[in-house]
This record gives C-alpha cells, structure tokens and sequence, in this order.
C-alpha cells in the first residue's frame, strides 16, 4: 500500500481570488472596513517520531558516518523557516481551496491535469488566500507581477535542554514522486490530478534497511540513505511574524498551526517511511495596532497584551471557530493527518 493519499480538489469551490491588502495599510480605510490582524506569535515544535532535515554539509552515502540534521551558524539545530512555511501553505491551500502552487507537469501528459481555476495565481490584485498569506510570484517572466507574502516565518531552534538523538538508520530506498504513475496521481477518470498528496503517520520505528544498498553498475552510489535523525521529544521555537491579515486570513493561519487535538504535521525528510511527525502549537501571541502606534507613543504604542495560557486558548478557539463551517471539506482534508 502507498504511504500517501491525497486529498480530493473541491472543482464545484475553486479558489476565491481578490485584491489583497498591502502591507503600507495602517488601519481599515475605504477600500478595506473590516479589522486587519499585525503581530507576532511563538510557534512550538515537538517531534512525536524522529525527526531529520539534511544537513548539504554531510554526507547521507557514507558508510562509516551517518548525515547529520542541520545546524544554523550558533551551532544550533533548527528547523528552516521556509520549510515550516511551504508547510504551513500547503494546509492553507488544501483546508481553504487555495491555488496548485507547486506542480510540474510530466512529459508524458498530453493535457493539463490542474482542474479549471485551480492554476497558480499569476495577478497580485487577484489572489487566492495562501497567496494573500505567504506570497505569489509568477516565474521566467520579465517584470514578473509579485506579491510579498504577509506572514514572516523564522527558523526554529531546538530548545538545548530537549535535544535527543535517534540511533543511526539507514533509511528504505526513497524514491522521488512519480506523477507519471497516472493510475496513483490522477482521478478515476483519468483527467485531473487525484488531489493534494499526504503522507501518513507511521506507527511504531521508521522502516529500516541493515546497510546501504549500492546502485547497479554505479559502484559507490547507494539507493538509501545514512543518517542520524533527531529523536521523539526534541523541541523547537520559532517566531512568525504576520502583517494586515484579514480575519478569514488570520483564522487560516492559526487554524493551519493548530489543526485539532488529535491531529499532526509531517516535515523535513523520510515522511514515507515514518520521520517527521511533529506537533505544533502557538505558546504566545501579541497583537499590534498600527493606527494606534503613533497617537499611544508614551503608553500602549498600540500593542496588545500578551495572548497567553486561558486568554491565548480563548482568542484561538474564536477565530478557529470563525473559519471552520467555510473550509473546504473539513473532514476529508483532515483526515490525512490523523495518528
């Protein structure tokens, strides 16, 4: 059985595309009437199965030395920005329909397989919501439309005093995604992409090989990998960073992080095989109000208290709350990330 299933396109709900608000926006005006969300919130990170991002610095086809998770230049091991941010998009566009951001159409399809409507957004006074929240950029185009994303992700740090290693692996052979395959990656019609893809949770160790398994005819190369993940109970914080987030928008973000109790996120490499299971959660959030910055400079200079402990579970439960009767199937999109 395959370790992924993908999560149907919704083609009767296309993604709702409108003109955006800009980040020099300081308060709702005109154009905008309804309260626009700044500030800041702590993203907490804890593997629930053993973790790894490839560190290019180290070699994963050695033998006598395992490749390492990577580091930032403290020495630290981190979680890269980008990483949780192509993750979090990737739940934005499957629970809010959002645009096929990532899609490279194989030699072998004689038609475009992205359903009508779902194509990457290419004008940024017309966007999608994952474009509205972390950007668009249209690609090989000169003077190319682009759009700053609104939400500033940085990298995760381990808490030190977490900081477990797993035993080191030498991984099953892990080949790269096939859409080629069209009996797995198309509809039962044969027409449209089967969906977005998920892995599932694994149960139990990673799968295994006992040694590297070299290439035929390629003496020194191997089909698996070597490495030393980081082990279950490791911990990481990062700070997002978010700016004029409309309130469906600031909902889907938080909603995207939180998800519900029994629920997970895969990252980094080897989800196939059992890695990357992680929990997240926002530990802290502080709100900013712009328009008030510059009239309170003496006193509140326009921030909120901090969101914290009942405060910060109440604020979350209200805009998830807010979001979820409009996502798209809610209980197909999430039951991929179910333990």
């Amino acid at each position: 059985m395959n370790p992924y299933d993908f999560v149907p396109l919704d083609t009767e709900h296309p993604p709702e595309r409108r003109k955006p608000v800009w980040h020099n926006v300081l308060a709702p005006n005109d154009a905008h009437l309804d309260k626009l969300y700044s500030g800041y919130l702590h993203l907490y990170i804890k593997a629930e199965t053993p973790l790894f991002i490839y560190d290019a610095a180290s070699s994963m086809q050695n033998p006598d030395y395992a490749g390492q998770h990577l580091r930032n230049r403290w020495d630290e091991y981190i979680i890269p920005g980008t990483s949780i941010k192509g993750l979090l998009r990737t739940v934005v566009e499957t629970l809010c329909s959002g645009c096929m951001t990532v899609f490279h159409m194989p030699r072998e399809y004689t038609q475009n397989p992205i359903p009508l409507g779902f194509a990457y957004c290419q004008s940024n006074t017309l966007l999608c919501i994952a474009c509205r929240l972390f950007g668009m950029m249209q690609a090989n185009q000169r003077n190319a439309q682009v759009f700053l994303g609104k939400v500033n992700i940085g990298d995760a740090v381990v808490y030190e005093d977490s900081l477990r290693f797993y035993d080191p692996i030498y991984t099953t052979v892990l080949d790269g995604p096939k859409p080629r395959h069209r009996a797995f990656y198309l509809d039962s019609q044969g027409h449209y992409i089967a969906g977005r893809k998920y892995y599932f949770h694994h149960a139990g160790k990673p799968l295994t090989e006992n040694r590297l398994l070299e290439t035929r005819n390629r003496p020194g190369e191997y089909r698996n990998q070597h490495i030393e993940p980081l082990d279950v109970g490791t911990e990481f914080l990062a700070r997002i960073d978010f700016t004029n987030l409309e309130a469906d928008e600031f909902a889907a973000l938080l909603f995207a992080i939180a998800l519900q109790p029994n629920m997970r996120h895969k990252i980094g490499y080897g989800k196939p095989i059992g890695l990357g299971s992680v929990q997240l959660g926002v530990t802290k959030l502080q709100l900013v109000y712009y328009a008030n910055r510059y009239k309170e400079f003496r006193t509140g200079r326009g921030l909120s208290p901090h969101y914290k402990d009942e405060a910060l579970y109440t604020l979350l439960d209200s805009q998830m709350t807010s979001i979820a009767h409009r996502l798209m199937q809610p209980g197909i999109a999430l039951s991929y990330y179910l333990r």
